[in-house]
């Protein structure tokens, strides 16, 4: 009988642990300078927080965050004036998830924004949004789609020209409560791209296995 205990088993527990799928959902969010006011469509929105982006200033930046609760520029980088914002929040969707998914987020944009999830405009507004921590306050974005199982990406565009707010962003999987975005948010497993040293650790580990069996087989 062969043996289950042979030490090349631990070492590949430990590989797939190390290249396995990193937990929960991954937000990034980048502010710019921009002065651009009010716009006429998502599309003018994201084109115009964009172009913000593509010129890096003093008081700006980009940066990952761990939960997408309560967070602002003037926290991060300094500047709570002349913003542009664009947050992007990637997730996948497992089959068993596969369904009606919801989405709000509590925004301050002082000259408006939108929601998109990928290419689809979930919502759009271009008045006066500032959320003040209540759900059914008037600077809430939200919206409903069907989604289907693979990657999808919640993306957030607006522009704020005075007194930096705070944003917080949620997602509800059919009829169950919502759930803030974060590390730690367990329905929603975004694969990591492994460092180049652990593909090497992975390469040697499976090295080691094609040694380990070549020895049990038995001889002809």
């Amino acid at each position: 009988m062969t043996s289950l205990t042979h030490p090349a088993i631990p070492l590949l527990v430990v590989l797939m642990t190390l290249v396995g799928n990193a937990a929960a959902s991954r937000t990034t969010m980048a502010t710019g300078y921009s002065i651009a006011g009010p716009q006429d469509s998502a599309a003018a929105y994201r084109s115009a927080v964009e172009a913000a982006l593509a010129s890096p200033q003093p008081g700006y930046g980009t940066t990952r965050l761990g939960t997408f609760e309560m967070v602002n520029n003037h926290d991060r980088f300094g500047s709570e004036s002349d913003l542009a914002y664009h947050f992007t929040v990637e997730f996948e969707v497992p089959a068993a998830l596969a369904g009606q998914w919801h989405f709000r987020a509590g925004v301050d944009f002082g000259d408006g924004g939108t929601m998109m999830l990928d290419d689809t405009v979930l919502d759009y507004r271009r008045d006066d949004l500032w959320w003040v921590g209540y759900w059914d306050s008037t600077g809430v974005l939200s919206g409903s789609v069907a989604l289907a199982e693979g990657r999808h990406t919640l993306h957030l565009y607006g522009l704020e020209r005075c007194c930096d707010g705070f944003f917080t962003t949620q997602f509800r999987v059919g009829n169950s409560g919502y759930t803030t975005f974060s590390d730690d948010d367990s329905l929603l497993p975004v694969p990591e791209v492994p460092e180049p040293s652990k593909l090497a650790l992975l390469a040697s580990g499976s090295a080691l296995l094609a040694v380990a069996r070549r020895r049990r087989r038995p001889a002809s």
